[in-house]
């Protein structure tokens, strides 16, 4: 019966070499000090803000509500990063959000750990 669920010899290497970079990656993240650590999960945090957040709230807002009234995706990014160059409490949220909810979740599992 075991046999029937193996895997294509040709296969077996195929997930292992195609996410080895992924693995490296994640190892080196990992293996940093702390303040390293730290400021490199600052800055993946700070990416998100700026590129993958505007996105989602731009699909949010396209299924709920309806079509950006100043045209499509990259005009919501333009108006994103033109509020942030005005300095607009609202999208300097959106950059700092993801970073505060990591420290929030961080911060919450530290209490949880000590009680």
């Amino acid at each position: 019966m075991r046999a029937l669920f193996r895997r294509p010899a040709g296969l077996r290497g195929l997930g292992h070499t195609l996410f080895t970079w992924f693995t490296r990656a994640r190892d080196y993240y990992f293996t940093q000090s702390r303040p390293k650590f730290e400021a490199m999960t600052f800055g993946l945090m700070l990416l998100v803000g700026l590129l993958v957040m505007p996105g989602f709230i731009y699909l949010a807002g396209r299924y709920t509500l309806m079509p950006y009234a100043n045209g499509g995706v990259f005009a919501l990014y333009f108006d994103f990063f033109k509020g942030l160059v005005e300095p607009r409490p609202s999208c300097w949220v959106v950059v700092a959000g993801p970073f505060a909810f990591l420290t929030l979740f961080r911060v919450f599992g530290l209490i949880l750990r000590k009680i």
